[in-house]
């Protein structure tokens, strides 16, 4: 078959290199003989009618599309395109909004199939059984309409030996144009922060032991780990093939497993590999200790984030996260010391959360020695935990679920209004203080696209910037 995998263009402003399709296309061809292209409309910043034209051009056996929730939009109009310049295309969407939200994505009549969760597997036994002809309806974690009604088989189980996944097909995508961004506004990889050019991701784990109510749970519960050797061989591959000289791991905890962790980066000191490492999707702040804090600052980690959300201890039960605030601040201390750059996330508008609550966050971002802090507002996203939560207590959830800087449906105890003007002190207060701002300058890479990020924090700070 040809299949043809999309990722939309929207306002999502981070587009590195789309590595789930890229690990969907490797196991693909290491067990079929399928041929696999990848429109990355995001990167290239297309236009519905350009992706239509390549789709048209293409004429693919299979339309494949992902998305992240707040990209549905987008999704659904590449669907119908897709239907449009080839009639008869099966169209079948993954991501974390066929995972959340699979009932609502089949609501569309343009989208066949929702590959639910972690799609390797069910994808490729789908694309297999399409080929021959036959009966697909048994292969797991799929959803698509039966007599009017969505149907969805059972539950897979995990690819437990990670080590089975072969490793990104980075060759499917030209990544010279995302190392020199050419024909792009938008930042080629999630770290805000690059220090070098030659910027690749990785993940070394799936799944997540911790029950974050606001949480897509893509990956599933349980934590599973690629071997160390398998970990070094592609940074290995990346170095050597394609002249990486960073690497951002994104994993959902890369340090719940502190052995492991220090164990990887005394392999990247011991092979002399050279390369920068950042950590933009959050550390466990509470799962650090001053060893492997020597260790990442030796195998050259410069950009450590953490995921903080709440600064309240009835918000951290409440939304199951859990996280050791005291302890959270004294090791954040101890990485300023080493001199990391560092950031924190943070979120306003939990269920039932109070301004006083809310102001515990902002305060616990302010006494930090973070030098960079993102402020979001909760997003209930349809079937999440939160948002089952807050359906079960009667809360208006009638909502367009678009990005984090604006409220969607607001399940707080503080009007939306006042939430937004929050968010923006929040904003100012954090950033306009000058020790932090001589910190900033001093630990984080700051040259690339300076003026925009100036500008960017004014208008967060004074504005009502929703970008």
């Amino acid at each position: 078959m040809k299949i043809l995998l999309v990722r939309p263009h929207s306002e999502v402003p981070s587009a590195a290199p789309p590595l789930g399709l890229l690990y969907l296309s490797a196991y693909l061809r290491k067990h079929s003989q399928n041929q696999v292209s990848i429109c990355d409309a995001r990167f290239k910043e297309h236009s519905f009618d350009t992706i239509e034209n390549i789709i048209h051009d293409e004429k693919p056996d299979l339309l494949g599309i992902t998305s992240f929730s707040l990209e549905s939009k987008e999704a659904h109009e590449i669907a119908k395109r897709g239907k449009k310049a080839v009639p008869n295309v099966p169209v079948i969407i993954g991501g974390p909004y066929a995972t959340s939200d699979y009932t609502q994505a089949l609501a569309d009549p343009n989208i066949d199939i929702a590959v639910v969760g972690e799609a390797e597997k069910s994808f490729h036994q789908l694309v297999t059984a399409l080929n021959r002809g036959e009966d697909w309806t048994g292969i797991r974690e799929l959803a698509y309409r039966k007599n009017g009604d969505v149907a969805k088989t059972d539950e897979r189980m995990f690819v437990e030996n990670l080590d089975e996944l072969p490793y990104p097909a980075w060759d499917l995508i030209n990544l010279e144009e995302y190392f020199n961004r050419r024909g792009t506004k938008k930042r080629t990889c999630f770290n805000q922060h690059q220090m070098r050019q030659r910027v690749l991701s990785i993940f070394t784990t799936r799944g997540c032991p911790y029950r974050c109510s606001y949480c897509h749970n893509l990956f599933g519960k349980k934590l599973r780990k690629r071997s160390v050797e398998n970990v070094i061989g592609e940074l290995r591959l990346m170095k050597d093939k394609y002249n990486v000289q960073e690497v951002e791991i994104i994993d959902d905890i890369f340090n719940l497993d502190i052995e492991r962790a220090k164990t990887i980066f005394r392999r990247i000191i011991e092979e002399k590999l050279d390369m920068k490492f950042s950590f933009p999707n959050g550390l466990r702040t509470d799962r650090l200790d001053e060893e492997l804090l020597d260790l990442f600052k030796q195998g050259g980690a410069y950009r450590l984030v953490f995921a903080i959300e709440s600064g309240t201890p009835r918000v951290q039960k409440l939304i199951q996260k859990n996280l050791n605030l005291e302890k959270a601040q004294k090791n954040i201390a101890l990485a300023a010391k080493r001199g990391f750059s560092m950031g924190g996330f943070f979120m306003m508008g939990f269920l039932d959360e109070t301004e006083d609550e809310i102001w515990n966050t902002i305060n616990f971002a302010l006494k930090s020695k973070l030098q960079t802090a993102a402020f979001f507002i909760v997003t209930p996203f349809p079937n999440t935990d939160i948002w089952k939560q807050a359906q079960d207590l009667g809360l208006n959830l009638d909502a367009t679920y678009e990005n984090y800087q604006k409220v969607s449906a607001n399940i707080s105890k503080v009007p939306s209004d006042r939430l937004m003007k929050l968010r923006r002190l929040a904003f100012r207060r954090f950033y306009l203080n000058p020790w932090r701002l001589w910190s900033f300058m001093r630990t984080t890479p700051w040259r690339d696209r300076f003026f925009e990020k100036v500008w960017i924090l004014i208008a967060a700070s004074f504005f009502k910037y929703e970008k």
